[in-house]
């Protein structure tokens, strides 16, 4: 036992669920230690405050302790700062979620654009994953160009309705027809036809195709209630929709490779923040946040299809939050499903018409080379003693040891021990050896050909 974790009488709480969510403007503000607000790290030699390597952060220094946990540079976990953006920018993780949570809502008074007494969303409400409700309701609500339930439809509804039966209550507004377009939104509204003289009436061409600004869409969002969000298959306790809508940017602690990205966005935050208080034309307010939504989306995800790529100085593209954690080398597949590991190999295994059908044969390097330790027992010491005799090249069709360990840990290799009693066996030790039984696997016991498969790469007991 470990004896720097003492004995507690104290009953151990079960994990039962794990509730993902995404994190609120308001979360990332009470979390972070320090508002960031300069892109530059260091002034004088010392790190700067309220910079990217605010000490408040976490130390990069052996000498100096962290300023919110008093831990040294090994022992402090880091801490997260913020950024306040000056305007809303655009996720570009949750672009594809943010349109079709649009598409199901009316863009004037974001109530579902679909009444309840439509056969496709009552089935849809019979769906209990919440993914698949969603695109339930969106295949409902794609092909309506009004919100349901206008003036005309109310005064209906209300002679016609039952007592106690709740009206959904649209608005009755057009609604336009929404695409992405690289990091925009585009709303595009179809001609109307007047009903005295059918003419068609068209809008202004400038009106009937417009970009949508990341605070337009949060202004839609935000009045989405958390009944109609129950219904779309987001709980607004973990994930409202406008969460999904950058107000507040988390700085994480130093040292980062994307500490120069980071540098860049408050750059170009700032900048933006300049232009809005000197009251600069819109069209130049609009390229400052274009560029601002650039940095902040290659921050994400700096392989965007269209885009060109964020770089360093020396022209080197950086590397993005999602470069790091997906493909082989991310952190899911090359670094929590498969690790570098001892006593493993991977190899070709045969089949082969002079051995049995229930066994498969194995190169005789691995067979060899991988081995398993045993610790030495009453029970099995003189076996492992005959194991340790044949050493790690045995005879045909036998078995051998490769090391002995010590009961205090020492490592006593086979291979060039000249000294017959070096080769001493007392209980306690181990000894690690070929889990070889002639060139063949058995497979007769399938758990334990599992087993040395992970293991060992050897062959099991007889």
């Amino acid at each position: 036992m470990d004896i720097r974790f003492p004995y507690s009488p104290a009953e151990v709480a079960k994990v039962r669920t794990v509730q993902f969510g995404i994190l609120s403007p308001d979360e990332i503000r009470q979390m972070s230690v320090v508002q960031i607000e300069h892109g530059e790290t260091m002034m004088g030699g010392k790190p700067k405050p309220a910079g990217l390597s605010d000490p408040r952060l976490g130390t990069i220094d052996r000498k100096m302790k962290c300023e919110t946990c008093t831990a040294s540079m090994a022992e402090c976990p880091g801490h997260f700062g913020h950024l306040e953006l000056a305007k809303p920018m655009f996720h570009i993780g949750f672009m594809k979620t943010v349109l079709s949570i649009m598409r199901c809502v009316c863009f004037n008074c974001s109530k579902i654009l679909v009444d309840e007494e439509d056969h496709k969303f009552k089935q849809a409400l019979k769906i209990k994953n919440p993914k698949n409700r969603l695109k339930k309701i969106l295949d409902a609500c794609k092909n309506k160009q009004k919100c349901e339930g206008g003036d005309e439809i109310n005064v209906q509804s209300q002679e016609t309705e039952e007592p106690g039966k709740k009206s959904r209550g649209g608005c009755g507004a057009q609604q336009p027809k929404l695409s992405i377009d690289g990091m925009k939104m585009v709303a595009e509204y179809k001609s109307q036809r007047k009903k005295s003289d059918d003419q068609e009436q068209l809008p202004e061409p400038v009106e009937r195709k417009q970009t949508l600004t990341a605070e337009r869409v949060l202004s839609v969002l935000k009045r989405i209630s958390d009944e109609d969000c129950q219904l779309l298959g987001l709980n607004p306790k973990y994930a409202r929709p406008d969460w999904m809508i950058l107000q507040v940017l988390p700085i994480p602690p130093p040292p980062d490779d994307l500490t120069h990205q980071l540098a860049m966005i408050i750059r170009h935050n700032e900048n933006l923040r300049r232009q809005e208080r000197n009251g600069s034309p819109a069209h130049i307010i609009s390229e400052f946040a274009q560029l601002l939504q650039f940095h902040i989306a290659t921050y994400f995800d700096n392989e965007l299809p269209g885009l060109p790529r964020a770089t360093q100085r020396s022209g080197r593209p950086i590397k993005s939050i999602c470069s790091r954690l997906k493909a082989k080398e991310g952190r899911i597949r090359g670094n929590l499903m498969g690790k570098r590991v001892d006593f493993s190999a991977r190899t070709v295994i045969t089949p082969d018409p002079t051995i049995n059908i229930d066994e498969l044969g194995v190169p005789w390097s691995i067979a060899l080379n991988l081995t398993y330790p045993e610790t030495v027992t009453p029970y099995n010491i003189e076996r492992l003693k005959e194991l340790v005799e044949y050493g790690p090249h045995p005879p045909p069709g036998k078995t051998g040891a490769k090391y002995i360990i010590r009961d205090d840990g020492q490592r006593l290799d086979l291979r060039y021990l000249k000294k017959s009693s070096d080769n001493h066996l007392e209980l306690g030790y181990k000894a690690r050896f070929c889990v070889l039984f002639g060139s063949i696997w058995s497979l007769d016991v399938v758990p334990l050909l599992n087993f040395c498969l992970l293991v060992a790469g050897g062959a099991p007991f007889e």
